[in-house]
C-alpha cells in the first residue's frame, strides 16, 4: 500500500517484492478530484466528470479515465513552460502522470477480490491516535514513565483482574475511597 511515490514502488520492489503493490484509493481519489475541477465548468459539470473518473478507477478502468483526461488536456492546452502549480493544465497534467504512473497498481476489483486492503486510511488514523496519545507536546517520557506505560500494557493484556484493580486502586481515582481527615 502506499501513495504512488516512486520511492514507495523501489522500497516495496526492493524488500517486498512477494507482496502485490496497491496504490491508495484515498490519493487517486484526490488527484481525480483535482483534475476534475482543473478542468472547468460548472459546480455540476466537475462533479459529474468527477464520479465518472473515480468509479473508473474503482472499477479498474483506468487506461478509460485516462483516455478521457487526455481529451480534456487537448482541449485546455497542454501546460507552458513555467505555469503556476495551480494552473488547471498544470493540475490535470500532473493527475495524468500520476494515473499513468501507477495504473499498473490500480486493479482495485482484483484486490477486492483477493480481499487485499485499498486505502491505508485505517492504519494511519490509528497511528495518528497512538502519536496523539502518547507522543503528544504534554507529553514527557523517560525511561520510568516508559516502564509505567509498558506495564500497564501488560496489565491491559494478560486475562487476569490486575488492569480492573489497579486503576480502582490508584491515587485520584474517583473510585477510591479517601481517608477521613
Amino acid at each position: 500500500m502506499g501513495d504512488g511515490q516512486a520511492y514507495n514502488w523501489a522500497i516495496q520492489t526492493r524488500w517486498f517484492a512477494e507482496y502485490v503493490p496497491v496504490v491508495d484509493f484515498i490519493h487517486v481519489l484526490s488527484y481525480a478530484r483535482q483534475a476534475a475541477r482543473a478542468t472547468g465548468g460548472s459546480d455540476a459539470e466537475q462533479w459529474d466528470r468527477y464520479a465518472r473518473w473515480m468509479r473508473g478507477c474503482w472499477q479498474g478502468r483506468v487506461s478509460e479515465v485516462l483516455g478521457e483526461m487526455d481529451r480534456e488536456q487537448e482541449r485546455i492546452g497542454e501546460p507552458p513552460e513555467g505555469a503556476e502549480d495551480t494552473d488547471g493544465r498544470v493540475v490535470l497534467a500532473r493527475a495524468r502522470g500520476y494515473l499513468r504512473n501507477n495504473a499498473e497498481r490500480m486493479k482495485y476489483p482484483e484486490y477486492r477480490k483477493a480481499g487485499l486492503p485499498v486505502t491505508s486510511s485505517w492504519v494511519e488514523s490509528l497511528i495518528k491516535e497512538i502519536n496523539y496519545r502518547v507522543k503528544g507536546t504534554e507529553k514527557f517520557w523517560n525511561e520510568d514513565g516508559a516502564e509505567a506505560v509498558l506495564q500497564v500494557r501488560a496489565a491491559a493484556l494478560s486475562d487476569d483482574e490486575r488492569l480492573d484493580k489497579y486503576l480502582a486502586a490508584r491515587p485520584g481515582s474517583p473510585f477510591q475511597r479517601r481517608a477521613a481527615a
